[in-house]
């Protein structure tokens, strides 16, 4: 399937997946997963909680599972949309160009589709680098924006920092024949060791959550559509650009231990007008997992 990243908004329309909300875990119990058509896409998300609408943006390579540790907490307080980005999870997976562009339309498109206004966006890594650029293109009304992590790097994808298979894996992917070998050789194990690259405390990694994730690289074109956001990194480079453009408050929260460097952590925070930067302490890439409490305590504050 072949589609302008533009068209990604133009129709939608609304199922509920009934069966796998038997099987919802412990800490999403009183959610619904539901499924929105987005321009032939069909987008995977857990809705829950009560109150202003708040969207959660997950990692490269993961799901809306990622944030199982802030979920129960923030859904006292806000109602709870967090989503499978096209082609991970269980949402589908097409042959489009994955570049920051059609994550940031498939995202509005969500937004627009369920008519959530003055939202609060929140995502990780990939997930914060898309809600800022959805702040900046001002095309839904946007609240605030909780950024953590953002991936928004000089000359780096980010997970060629994290350790020396990263690198190997993520520098290697993007090369001829090579990357395509890469991209279909993802193994459980490997999977697991690429994660644990952004955590300063392993264990915080739930074991289910990265078998879950393993199981949807499986799918049929997975492999290509990953491939394809590393062959389009420099989309999210150029569209880091446009942060100047956000007009609605931004808090920036950076793990001291983050694949980002300090500079481009202030040179990010400086594009943007209404922003703040805060430091989680003795955290890697992936704090939403790692430090659930402290990166709560930052957005509760906020509420």
């Amino acid at each position: 399937m072949h589609m302008h990243v533009d068209s990604i908004m133009t129709t939608a329309t609304l199922s509920t997946q009934a069966h796998t909300n038997a099987s919802l875990p412990t800490w999403a119990t009183g959610g619904d997963i539901q499924t929105v058509n987005v321009s032939g896409i069909n987008l995977r998300y857990l809705k829950i909680g009560q109150g202003e609408p708040l969207v959660l943006v997950h990692t490269i390579r993961s799901q809306l599972e990622y944030f199982q540790k802030l979920i129960p907490t923030l859904a006292k307080h806000y109602r709870v949309y967090a989503i499978d980005l096209p082609a991970h999870g269980h949402s589908d997976i097409t042959d489009q160009v994955h570049d920051k562009p059609m994550f940031i339309n498939a995202v509005t498109g969500f937004i627009k589709a369920l008519k959530l206004n003055d939202v609060t966006l929140m995502g990780e890594s990939i997930g914060a680098s898309i809600s800022m650029g959805i702040a900046a293109e001002k095309n839904v009304k946007v609240k605030q924006v909780f950024a953590l992590n953002p991936a928004d790097y000089d000359n780096s994808n980010g997970l060629d920092r994290s350790s020396t298979l990263g690198k190997i894996l993520f520098t290697g992917i993007r090369l001829p024949i090579v990357g395509f070998v890469i991209s279909n050789a993802e193994k459980r194990d490997i999977l697991q060791q690429v994660f644990e690259g952004g955590f300063n405390d392993n264990s915080q990694l739930p074991a289910d959550f990265v078998t879950e994730m393993s199981e949807q690289g499986g799918r049929k074109g997975y492999p290509k559509a990953f491939r394809s956001i590393f062959l389009n990194w420099k989309s999210w480079v150029d569209g880091a650009k446009k942060y100047s453009r956000i007009d609605v408050p931004v808090t920036l929260i950076y793990s001291d231990d983050d694949w980002s460097l300090p500079a481009e952590r202030v040179a990010t925070q400086k594009q943007i007008r209404n922003s703040k930067l805060i430091t989680v302490d003795n955290c890697g890439h992936f704090s939403a997992l790692e430090k659930p409490a402290e990166i709560l305590d930052i957005v509760l504050a906020k509420k």
